[in-house]
């Protein structure tokens, strides 16, 4: 077996499974088939078993298959992905081994991919109690705020009473050391929540926090609002002053036109301000303040918010959207979050988004997540007004194929535009290029279908629910 295959296995496992095909071959494209298929199977079986070749196995006999296409033979491999905290699985006993799939391709780790794997399989590392850091260290201002606001909440416990230490103490921000004489640390949490941003960069060098609105740009400006650690305007930005700076001037951005659609159809802005506030909080509960290389920023533009964060999100895309698992990273911050009233309901944060896009007939939310980062898009345009690029003839493609979601021939298509079979065919190849469009089928029988979004799987895993549940 060639190493390319366990570079793929490696990969595949380490990111989000996949399958492998034996007796394929790619340049140019055909079908080579694989000579005495059961003794490659078995091979495969015992170098999986083999700790010097790979550190896990991950092959069970219902995922390994043997298919006949005309007189040839090939095998499918599936390989699942592996759990967050038995990441990486590497070869050859070297943990720098591992394998990562970028698109099509198989690449090694560096050395900040295995230690982000390592704190991926380490979560809470938020409560990490601190031994040099003291009270002085934090932002008072942001200690009494929250004490305020906690006590609006909740005014029977009485927490204004409380000395800032205690009330700290009750909150979890800060926690006995049962190592060290039952001392009362600071965590890493409290930290990242008030700390005085001098004090936070000490423990995080590259803690950056930034907002950029790109409405409204006059002439050469590059924005119109922006909030930056570092700027003198806000000289003590926290995760608690910028969720709470934030959250204001996002709301600011909703603007009375979101409250009557092109069907003079009233929306919420409550809706979109729920929204907002989720994306926003799930951006800096599952942030992974250690790793350097990506900012926490959130951007605004005319049909869409951006909320990007360092660290791979540790639920899939479906999870995160369907609702009902969370995996946070930080389970301290999460505290304090819901102690403010905001993620209160675990799992729930991706669902509010798909409902919100669901309700208003938006395009829905995308995410995207790799080891370094996840990036998530919140769109308030309906599909097809989400591609201002699209030039006329696009336009016309794109809304018959919104219409006729079942899908749609060449031939159709011809006779409600009336373009030319070679303009849809280009018009065609550009979104299956895009991902925007699936094509099904061949000859006479090929369909063009847009492709589902999360909020059509979403719909379908519903039904399929509710039917299990009838039966």
């Amino acid at each position: 077996m060639p190493d390319s295959f366990w570079e793929t296995y490696s990969s595949f496992a380490n990111t989000a499974g996949g399958y492998i095909l034996l007796g394929i071959r790619e340049n140019p494209w055909g079908i080579s088939g694989v000579k005495n298929p059961d003794k490659i199977l078995k091979d495969l079986c015992n170098s999986a078993n083999n700790k010097t070749v790979v550190n896990h196995n991950l092959l069970e006999n219902q995922n390994l298959q043997v298919h006949t296409v005309g007189d040839k033979k090939i095998i499918s491999v599936y390989i699942p992905e592996l759990a967050e905290e038995k990441k990486p699985l590497y070869l050859k006993g070297n943990p720098l081994r591992a394998y990562i799939r970028l698109h099509e391709g198989d690449y090694k780790i560096t050395e900040s991919d295995l230690k982000r794997f390592s704190r991926n399989s380490q979560p809470a590392l938020d409560s990490e109690l601190l031994d040099e850091y003291i009270l002085e260290d934090l932002d008072m201002d942001s200690v009494l705020s929250f004490k305020n606001l906690l006590h609006v909440r909740y005014p029977s416990r009485n927490y204004l009473a409380m000395d800032n230490l205690d009330f700290l103490q009750t909150i979890g921000a800060y926690q006995i050391d049962r190592k060290d004489g039952r001392r009362v640390k600071m965590t890493v949490a409290c930290l990242l929540f008030f700390g005085k941003y001098n004090a936070i960069r000490q423990k995080f060098p590259y803690f950056h926090l930034e907002y950029l609105n790109h409405r409204n740009c006059q002439g050469k400006e590059r924005w119109s609002d922006r909030v930056c650690t570092g700027d003198l305007e806000y000289p003590e930005l926290n995760v608690f002053s910028f969720f709470q700076l934030l959250r204001e001037k996002l709301r600011a951005t909703i603007n009375d036109k979101f409250e009557l659609d092109q069907n003079s159809e009233r929306k919420s802005s409550a809706e979109l301000q729920d929204a907002l506030r989720e994306a926003l909080a799930n951006m800096l509960i599952h942030a992974d303040y250690f790793d350097g290389e990506t900012d926490i920023k959130v951007t605004v533009e005319d049909l869409y918010y951006t909320f990007m964060n360092p660290g791979k999100m540790l639920v899939s895309e479906s999870q995160f959207f369907l609702g009902g698992r969370t995996n946070p990273r930080n389970t301290t911050l999460i505290t304090f979050f819901r102690y403010m009233g905001v993620s209160e309901r675990a799992g729930t944060g991706g669902t509010t988004l798909l409902n919100f896009a669901k309700i208003n007939k938006f395009r829905a939310p995308e995410i995207e997540t790799t080891l370094a980062y996840t990036g998530l898009k919140l769109w308030i345009a309906a599909p097809l007004d989400s591609h201002p690029e699209f030039d006329a003839k696009e336009q016309l493609v794109y809304e018959f194929l919104q219409k006729h979601r079942q899908g749609v021939a060449v031939s159709d298509l011809e006779t409600a535009t009336e373009l030319t079979k070679y303009q849809i065919r280009k018009i065609l190849n550009k979104f299956i290029e895009q991902e925007w469009v699936t094509k099904t089928g061949r000859a006479k029988a090929t369909r063009y279908y847009c492709t589902p979004s999360i909020i059509e799987r979403a719909d379908i895993a519903d039904k399929v629910r509710l039917s299990l549940m009838r039966q």
